[in-house]
């Protein structure tokens, strides 16, 4: 249910809350008052765009929030999945923050997507505004709207389904692939064969590239690192070198000992930096001697690197990816090579899976077309409730083997004739607004039955409706809201007269600017506001009488 409203500036609005209740909340107010700002603001908190002047004037932000209570699994579950921190008593709390050029959702205080916040209001609200009246003259919304209606038997056969032909489509889409491939077989399988032959012919293994690369970088700079290593040598052991000047030391210092015992421990230093640089003068002239190659031997390295970076440059960047490019070759050509025993399992599997899918679409066929006689039957009795007497309803399904998709093989249209003596056409065709507004009330009504959404929001649904019709719509009304929270915005006092709950939506000036407010009626003031409704905007007291009388019998 949707407690209350909160609203900062926003259009005419400056600041406004209205706190809502179960059963029938009606909204009136005169033409220009802002009664579409309401609903408007409610449509804004749940995630639809904001146009350039929604702000105030003189304001630098607008603010929606909105307060709902709601229990329900299925709420539950969805806030679980979009990661949202769920109130112990069930209440939920969606805001919107309006700047220039941006906007901030949140819900129970962390920010959420446009995307999440219209799944989450999808649960929690139904709004039905004059322009979605307009999606009964779409013939292919028909079709959803008996899927809704039959959501526990049609539901699970639809996901089936969906499935279903996924699989199916796969695999037709597989067989095309292969039907094309099997066009220029010879000449693709001609070049597999050569790439995968120049491949498997390298004898790649991997890591060899990077081993092969460290040892020609060592063997096309040997001369450099030779000629370096050889002044090393020499600075070290030639005469006068490193190891000359530490043998002349330590024979001074060995020479030394006989006057003071502490000068041997200078003496052990020097003779671990001779041994030092002996093992050093080693390990060079070692390095040396491994260095030694054949100019036959840097030239087999250099080819060899040169065979593996064309692999590279055509086949992939590393020898991994070569390696696996000459297996999915080897794959394709195993399947190439056997083509018309492939084809056959492919044809043997689309026609298995085609039939599967087809057998579901049959199922799903028989029932919509049970559920289109219950709906049926079910709007043709809401339809005469709401005077339309003579009004001649069928829901067609009819199959077509030929057009199999996700929803199956079906297409859906409403037929009615709401004159007498008329035959049936679709109702794309012949509703007016009024019409259509009725049929749409009807249609909320019986869509209740199966549960669905606490709160249904209306806006002027009334259009185009008088005297004994109005009633009877009024009538409709009362009753949803016997099990739903129904907010509706109405100029029609018979509607008015049957609210639990009366909201005026009224402009006035302040401070040199307009501003509107909305504010719940009292019991006299309710009276005054359907004698408004009922005289066109004087009030007299024939007026207030006939609005008491009208309360009166819609008790």
């Amino acid at each position: 249910m949707l407690e209350s409203i909160t609203v900062k500036n926003l259009a005419l609005i400056k600041e406004s809350r209205i706190q809502l209740h179960e059963g029938l909340n009606i909204l009136t107010g005169e033409t220009g008052a802002g009664k579409s700002i309401i609903l408007g603001s409610v449509r804004l908190a749940l995630g639809e765009r904001a146009g350039k002047d929604v702000i105030r004037t003189g304001a630098d932000h607008a603010m929606v929030e909105l307060v709902f209570t709601d229990k329900s699994e299925e709420v539950i579950q969805c806030m679980k999945e979009l990661e949202l921190p769920a109130e112990e008593d069930g209440s939920i709390f969606i805001s919107r923050r309006i700047q220039e050029g941006r906007s901030v959702a949140k819900c129970n205080g962390e920010m959420i997507s446009g995307r999440d916040l219209k799944k989450l209001a999808a649960l929690l609200i139904d709004i039905h505004g004059q322009n979605d009246t307009r999606e009964l003259l779409d013939v292919s919304n028909y079709m959803d709207i008996l899927d809704e209606f039959g959501a526990d038997s049609i539901g699970p056969l639809l996901d089936k389904m969906k499935l279903g032909y996924k699989e199916y489509k796969a695999i037709e889409d597989e067989l095309k692939e292969a039907a094309a491939s099997f066009d220029s077989r010879d000449k693709d399988i001609s070049l597999a064969q050569f790439e995968v032959q120049e491949i498997e012919n390298a004898r790649l293994s991997t890591g060899e590239d990077e081993e092969l690369e460290e040892r020609y970088a060592k063997m096309k700079n040997a001369g450099r690192i030779a000629e370096g290593l050889s002044k090393v040598s020499s600075a070290l052991s030639d005469e006068g070198g490193v190891s000359d000047i530490l043998g002349s030391a330590q024979r001074e210092l060995g020479s030394l000992t006989q006057y003071d015992m502490n000068v041997s421990n200078m003496l052990d230093g020097l003779a671990t930096s001779a041994d030092m640089i002996d093992g050093l003068l080693r390990d060079i002239q070692g390095y040396m001697d491994e260095m030694e190659f054949s100019e036959a031997e840097f030239r087999e390295t250099e080819n060899r690197l040169d065979t593996i970076n064309h692999l590279k440059n055509k086949y992939g960047s590393t020898i991994e990816e070569v390696l696996k490019y000459a297996e999915d070759k080897s794959a394709y050509l195993e399947k190439m090579q056997d083509m018309d025993a492939y084809m056959s399992r492919l044809n043997v599997k689309r026609d298995e899976a085609h039939k599967k899918a087809m057998d579901i679409a049959c199922k799903l066929h028989d029932a919509r077309v049970e559920t289109a006689k219950s709906l049926c039957g079910l709007m043709t009795q809401k339809l005469m409730e709401l005077s339309f007497e003579n009004v001649s309803m069928d829901i067609e399904v009819s199959s077509d083997k030929g057009r199999l998709g996700v929803s199956g093989i079906d297409d859906t249209d409403i037929l009615v004739s709401f004159n007498k003596g008329e035959p049936v056409r679709s109702l794309s065709q012949v509703a007016s607004g009024g019409e259509l507004s009725r049929f749409m009330l009807a249609l909320k009504e019986v869509t209740a039955i199966k549960g669905g959404v606490d709160t249904l929001v209306f806006d002027e649904i009334d259009a185009g409706i008088s005297g004994r019709t109005a009633w009877n719509v009024s009538g409709s009304m009362k009753k949803l809201a016997a099990t739903h929270q129904v907010i509706a915005i109405t100029h029609l006092p018979q509607i008015a007269a049957r609210a639990d709950r009366h909201y005026l939506i009224e402009k006035h000036t302040e401070d040199d600017s307009t501003v509107t407010d909305i504010r719940e009626l009292k019991d006299e003031e309710k009276v005054e506001e359907i004698a408004r409704l009922l005289s066109g905007g004087e009030l007299t007291k024939a007026g207030l009488v006939n609005a008491r009388e009208l309360i009166e019998s819609a008790l």
